[in-house]
């Protein structure tokens, strides 16, 4: 490269050109600014990495535009975990617009590619060049000194973006890094030939265990498809203790493939193996000073179950970019302010990097609980192993059925709102289960949110045009209701179980989750005075009876859901999720007595059928909480429970909606007219009308 006529002219300095740095001088370059892009080595130039993209980290990559330019990509459909002693699940993406699909690709290539698109955008690419040093420190950066083709050069910059790796110089340098060496961790990894069968899929082994065989560790195994039969295969481990020892890990899951997996029988490594170390210690007040702000590795942006971190660089850069951006473009005064950087990445990744960070404390609770409940579909455990495992292929908010597209109007309205619901939520849950974080998001156009309480109290609440202040608190009370719901009906009896029995770590999860849950709902629902907390504590009093009741006469099934017990039943798993946001929301949105009845009918109604196509669905194997079916879970769809239950669904999505004739005429009553009936795709229903239940 020729080194250009001005060194005194940059916006920003880059240092470090991998997926974050790229991505950042790509973004500063596309927005018009002036970025110097450096790296120590010459590319290509290969990483150690598993190469995994997700599905987020490609459709990042397909608005950069470079999905066409990575032609040795190996693409894959979900990621399936192995859980150590328990087996294996899969966990598919769903491909609502062509893009539900995650890529293998070799770093080799993947760096390099991005790197001439960030150029190509305008960026100007040192290679073989190295960071020496900042200009100013932890009070405020103000450049970076670069050695570049023999010789030395003092570049100030009202920014620099430190993406120079989990090892981050200039992190530590400006104080950035965390006093505590506990969440540093390392991975290695190979690749190997002739590996036979590999199927489309990120395969996780979770967890492994130590060279004597006797202590599980926080750790996790990889066996990748690159393509041509060949895999990328490593380790990953949190525990810095056992550092020296990852070779050795590394070497004994390699045999144990070789030795019990018939598709590495005759598989031959491809080069040596090579390590790295793995950055553990995300927290957004370490995410930059005044004119330096961390990206990806450098960061701590690491999945603290995975060791996935492509997806979170390229996010982090971009981000980055727009902050820096953002602060030029309002001529901020001094080096440009992290402060708002770090809080965007606060509200999307905290408490997912939070669980693993403190996952070698909170040993219990994080990997002891997932391992207790792998086998469990009961819906508290099924959401954390998604949220915790494969959080890029659950749905925002996936608590009930996917969320028709609203019109236009609503769609913003319903957007704003939920967005400040969700931060409502992740505020109350951060800091004691941050699992629970990402329950809350929305995505720009709605497309992956699910239907939830807190969804039909907003659009209720349109019902009557009023933007009540208290409508984001009372939408938070119902979520945290209804999760502390499915808390409860996932604790297990196990009165019954003769001999030694094991921990009950899914017990104890479940009993915590569900009282601490239950004790912020009510926080929130105090917010709307006395009247309010009454109306929540009978809504939750019907759920309890409701679901007493279950637990006695079983589930409702076609034969006794029209019973007096069967309504009952019907009403309990109504209550909380469906009716009262109805009803909430249409007196906050300020309509007529009238109009308030008939949305809360609507949600009785509504709520009724979606608990019986719940029930239809444990019977057909398709619920919605297992990662895959279980073999001979399933019912043929001609037996006569599936086809009273179809009815029953049927006869309610109706009354739902002959309640909405009293409900004005708008966007919201169309959406709710749409909610009406559950998903069931592929069963028949009455006069034989497919009804789409997925």
């Amino acid at each position: 490269m020729m080194v250009p006529d001005r060194l005194d002219g940059f916006d920003a300095v880059v240092v470090g050109a991998g997926p974050g740095g790229a991505a950042a001088a790509y973004r500063l370059a596309v927005l018009g600014r002036r970025v110097l892009l450096v790296d120590r080595r010459e590319f290509p130039r290969d990483k150690c990495c598993g190469d995994g993209l997700t599905r987020s980290a490609v459709r990042l990559l397909a608005d950069m535009g470079v999905l066409d330019e990575l032609t040795g990509a190996q693409r894959v459909g979900g990621v399936r975990i192995r859980m150590r002693g328990r087996g294996a699940r899969d966990f598919h993406y769903e491909d609502p617009d062509g893009t539900g699909y995650g890529m293998v690709v070799p770093r080799l290539e993947l760096d390099a590619v991005l790197c001439r698109r960030a150029v190509r955008a305008g960026a100007v690419l040192w290679t073989g060049a190295r960071a020496t040093g900042l200009l100013g420190g932890g009070a405020g950066v103000h450049g970076v000194r670069i050695e570049y083709e023999g010789h030395r050069f003092t570049l100030r910059a009202p920014a620099v973006v430190a993406a120079d790796g989990a090892s981050s110089r200039l992190a530590h340098q400006a104080g950035l890094r965390s006093p505590d060496r506990e969440w540093t961790g390392f991975a290695a990894r190979g690749y190997f030939t002739e590996v036979a069968d590999l199927d489309e899929l990120l395969e996780i082994h979770l967890p492994l265990a130590d060279v004597t065989d006797r202590r599980v560790l926080p750790s996790y195994g990889w066996v990748f498809p690159v393509g041509d039969g060949t895999a990328n295969v490593g380790v990953g481990l949190f525990d810095p203790t056992h550092r020296e020892n990852v070779r050795l890990l590394y070497e004994r899951f390699v045999a144990d493939l070789v030795a019990t997996d018939r598709r590495f029988r005759a598989a031959r490594p491809a080069g040596p193996m090579t390590g790295a170390p793995l950055r553990l210690d995300f927290d957004p007040s370490r995410c930059g000073v005044p004119g330096l702000l961390l990206v990806g590795d450098a960061a701590g942006l690491v999945s603290p179950f995975t060791g996935e971190g492509i997806s979170f660089a390229l996010e982090s850069g971009l981000l980055a970019a727009d902050r820096i951006d953002a602060a030029l473009r309002h001529a901020e005064a001094g080096p440009v302010d992290p402060a708002p950087y770090a809080r965007q990445l606060a509200v999307r990744q905290s408490g997912y990097f939070e669980t693993g960070r403190y996952s070698v404390r909170r040993y219990l609770l994080a990997w002891r609980v997932l391992d207790a409940t792998f086998d469990d579909d009961r819906p508290l455990f099924a959401l954390c192993r998604r949220l915790a495992l494969f959080p890029d292929g659950a749905r925002a908010g996936v608590l009930l059925d996917p969320l028709p597209a609203p019109a236009p109007e609503l769609a913003r309205d319903l957007r704003r709102d939920l967005l400040a619901v969700g931060e409502l939520l992740a505020g109350c849950v951060r800091e004691d289960w941050p699992m629970f974080v990402r329950l809350g998001g929305v995505d720009e156009d709605l497309s992956s949110l699910s239907l939830r309480p807190s969804v039909l109290l907003l659009v209720a609440a349109a019902v009557g045009g009023r933007e009540h202040p208290l409508r984001h608190a009372l939408a938070a009370a119902v979520d945290l209701g209804l999760l502390a719901g499915l808390a409860v009906d996932s604790a297990r009896d196990e009165a019954g179980s003769a001999g030694p029995r094991p921990t009950p770590w899914g017990n104890r999860f479940a009993v915590l989750v569900a009282d601490f849950l239950l004790a912020r709902a009510y926080e929130f629902a105090a917010q709307g005075g006395g009247p309010v907390v009454a109306e929540f504590a009978e809504a939750l009093t019907v759920a309890c009876e409701g679901r007493a009741l279950e637990l006695r006469a079983g589930p409702p099934s076609g034969s006794h859901a029209g019973s007096h017990a069967g309504g009952a039943l019907l009403a309990g798993r109504a209550a909380v999720a469906f009716e009262l946001p109805c009803r909430l929301g249409g007196r906050l949105g300020g309509a007529r007595v009238p109009v308030v009845n008939a949305l809360a009918a609507y949600g009785r109604e509504v709520g009724a059928a979606h608990a019986l196509g719940e029930q239809l669905r444990d019977l057909t194997g398709a619920s919605r909480w297992g990662g895959s079916a279980r073999p001979g879970a399933a019912v043929a769809h001609d037996d006569p429970r599936v086809i009273g239950l179809l009815g029953l669904v049927a006869e309610h999505a109706q009354r739902a909606r002959e309640a909405l004739r009293a409900v004005p005429a708008g966007p919201a009553r169309e959406l709710l007219a749409r909610l009406a009936t559950p998903e069931l795709s592929g069963h028949e229903g009455p006069g034989g009308r497919v009804m789409s239940v997925t």
